[in-house]
């Protein structure tokens, strides 16, 4: 009897875990290049969460970032490997030379022909507390659930940053920003980015509390917020939602700035 119930307990510990394990959403559906032959393979990792200094993710030259927090201790990384060439068999012999490294504190591809005929993308679950470094050339960058220091740097590609909190802080030269908050109040140090070529998108709770600024050089801009006037303020806001907090700050210099609350 006392082994049956320890047989049980076992099984349910093991559902458990398997319950609150991520899902995986990133798939091979989009290969985009249509003059070539495609192949793309996900390759799914785990590693552990790097001590003393953040998770560095390195999408190189033509991929993709997505980082979302989770409750687990581990990292979780689904990575999504493309090739194109002339055939089938060199698409996918290509995909096969591509080494994924995922340990320390870095995850990147080690791409033999590094350049326009392969590409790799990352959906990474972290502890929601872990210290995040990401880059990309050619690709966009998600970041959602995480309280953390975040450093984020894009050459072309959109960023999207939703319920974060900690020190965020990073630029995209072209592309857009979307920045959604979530409670109350900025929980930690505040927010610090920028795009050069790109508009910004805010999302504002009804009853959010921050020391908020956002302009832009050559664009338009629209507000919902109460506190600010948008015919006396045609290229900037500079205000005090609710009762003030951390400094939250997204400036663009070539596009239109959109805030909506509620």
């Amino acid at each position: 009897m006392k082994a049956l119930f320890l047989g049980l307990l076992l099984t349910s510990g093991l559902v458990a875990t398997a319950q609150t394990a991520p899902t995986f959403t990133a798939t091979c559906q989009e290969q985009g290049n249509n003059r070539q032959k495609a192949f793309c393979e996900t390759r799914d990792l785990a590693m552990t969460a790097p001590s003393g200094q953040p998770l560095t993710v390195e999408a190189g030259a033509n991929g993709s970032i997505s980082v979302k927090g989770w409750d687990g201790s581990d990292v979780r990384i689904r990575a999504v490997v493309r090739a194109w060439a002339d055939t089938d068999e060199a698409a996918r012999a290509r995909v096969a030379a591509i080494r994924i490294q995922a340990a320390g504190h870095e995850v990147r591809a080690a791409i033999p022909d590094e350049g326009q005929q392969a590409a790799v993308s990352y959906e990474v679950f972290v502890p929601r507390r872990l210290a995040l470094a990401l880059s990309t050339n050619n690709g966009s960058i998600r970041l959602a659930d995480v309280q953390a220091a975040i450093t984020f740097s894009a050459n072309n590609g959109s960023v999207s940053l939703t319920d974060l909190g900690g020190q965020v802080t990073g630029h995209t030269v072209n592309g857009s920003l979307s920045i959604n908050l979530s409670g109350r109040q900025w929980q930690g140090q505040g927010l610090d980015v920028e795009t050069t070529n790109g508009s910004i998108h805010w999302q504002v709770p009804t009853d959010y509390s921050a020391q908020l600024f956002t302009s832009t050089t050559n664009g338009g801009l629209r507000t919902t917020l109460p506190q600010s006037d948008p015919k006396s303020h045609r290229h900037e806001v500079s205000t005090t939602l609710g009762k003030g907090g951390p400094a939250i700050k997204a400036v663009t210099t070539n596009g239109s700035v959109v805030i909506k609350q509620g």
